[in-house]
């Protein structure tokens, strides 16, 4: 099951977001360990902010966190347990953002992938082209 995240689900995406931090780690030595506390709390009912979660029994297993501005999104954070992966979690929820980008008049969504991210660069690449490259950071784009 797929929904809007809310003011009680801040706790459980900073526990998932310190997850997605140390995932990065193993294709980024240069990313620190962050455990994260109180950032998604300020984010929730932000109108240019957009969270969408994915349950499995009444357990947060994934979510998309989105950043809007004017005509553009940005996907700051794709994220899904690993217990869950392959499982069409994330395809679901990159899905709910293209959605979104349509019913809301974006023109374009744009995610960056660290080119050593072999899975997410896969699924990724289903949907966005590559915009540019900095380092070993990619930036995509999709036109909406």
């Amino acid at each position: 099951m797929y929904r809007t995240a809310n003011i009680q689900d801040a706790s459980k995406l900073d526990k998932l977001l310190t997850k997605l931090i140390d995932d990065e780690r193993q294709y980024d030595p240069s990313v620190e360990h962050i455990n994260v506390r109180d950032f998604y709390i300020n984010y929730i009912e932000d109108d240019t902010k957009y969270i969408y979660l994915y349950e499995e029994d009444n357990n947060i297993v994934g979510y998309i966190y989105l950043i809007k501005d004017d005509d553009h999104i940005k996907i700051d954070a794709l994220y899904v347990e690993e217990l869950y992966r392959n499982k069409k979690v994330a395809t679901t929820l990159l899905n709910e953002a293209i959605d979104y980008a349509k019913v809301n008049n974006i023109k374009y969504i744009t995610v960056n992938v660290l080119e050593n991210n072999i899975k997410a660069k896969s699924l990724y690449n289903k949907y966005f082209k590559l915009n540019k490259k900095e380092g070993i950071k990619e930036e995509l784009i999709l036109y909406i």
